[in-house]
């Protein structure tokens, strides 16, 4: 069984014109396409057996995917597809928000973005969201890595901020997202110390930086924290398979630690889900 983590549903539009156009410049080589249908969605996740889909909204970016669209979508896939909700912690209804969500919408865990959002992880407007999202039992996955709009404060994407919000909500599910590249020893030393944060190892055309990432969380036996994510439509999970697979082709001919294989194919088919309370997978 396959288990994608982190995927998005929303059109170009949705997105915004801010973060299209910072992606557009930083993904031209690439060629992300960013418009993501209901069908199109569908279709790329043909290979995985799970996955967990959202949009982001963020007032200050102009980013709007209604979590209802998400909800409709996942109604529609229900053995297939969780849908998390995605709350701006500066919305003064975001705790109604989320409430309805969870308990109108059937959506089950939250997306956060500190740099797209606009907060510090652990200001009061965040614990707020945090709190509820702990005594609902609601998961969050957050954007804890590298980002291309200018106008965003990097600092609040270092994962290191999530050691005080895991002290302050021990019972809190959190995954962070891209396994904090380029700050993956600070996301590692995170997942070493807290038992319920995790973290994705979507995207993964990032291949050296990947390596040496996973090479910290094995050097530190905590490979098995690491869940399967692809980050789509930024990768599909049929590639983040081929990168994890081949992690250790560039090493041939050198004394480089390999990634061990065994290690690689369990979090390939890890059971996410009931890691992240949602039920087995």
């Amino acid at each position: 069984m396959i288990i994608d983590v982190h995927t998005h549903l929303s059109t170009r539009e949705q997105w915004g014109p801010v973060f299209c156009q910072a992606s557009d410049k930083a993904n031209a080589q690439l060629r992300v396409d960013l418009h993501v249908t209901p069908e199109r969605h569908a279709a790329a996740l043909q290979g995985v057996d799970r996955a967990i889909v959202f949009g982001i909204n963020s007032l200050a970016f102009q980013l709007n995917t209604p979590n209802d669209a998400i909800a409709e979508y996942v109604a529609g896939h229900p053995d297939k597809f969780i849908g998390f909700m995605s709350v701006d912690p500066h919305q003064e209804n975001a705790l109604e928000e989320i409430d309805r969500s969870a308990k109108e919408l059937g959506l089950r865990g939250i997306k956060m973005s500190p740099v797209y959002q606009n907060y510090h992880p652990h200001d009061e407007r965040a614990q707020r969201v945090h709190r509820r999202a702990e005594e609902l039992g609601l998961p969050i996955l957050t954007h804890a890595a590298f980002h291309s709009i200018a106008g965003t404060n990097m600092d609040w994407a270092n994962p290191i901020l999530y050691d005080e919000v895991a002290r302050a909500f021990p019972d809190l599910k959190i995954i962070l997202a891209h396994i904090g590249l380029p700050w993956f020893d600070n996301a590692m030393v995170v997942v070493r110390k807290h038992p319920n944060v995790f973290a994705d190892v979507s995207p993964a055309f990032h291949r050296h930086w990947l390596y040496r990432a996973m090479l910290s969380f094995q050097e530190f036996d905590v490979m098995d924290k690491l869940l399967f994510a692809s980050d789509f439509p930024f990768s599909t999970p049929e590639q983040v398979c081929e990168v994890l697979r081949n992690i250790n082709a560039p090493l041939e001919g050198t004394a480089l630690p390999r990634i061990e294989e065994e290690a690689i194919e369990s979090l390939i088919h890890r059971d996410a889900l009931t890691l992240l309370g949602l039920g087995p997978g």
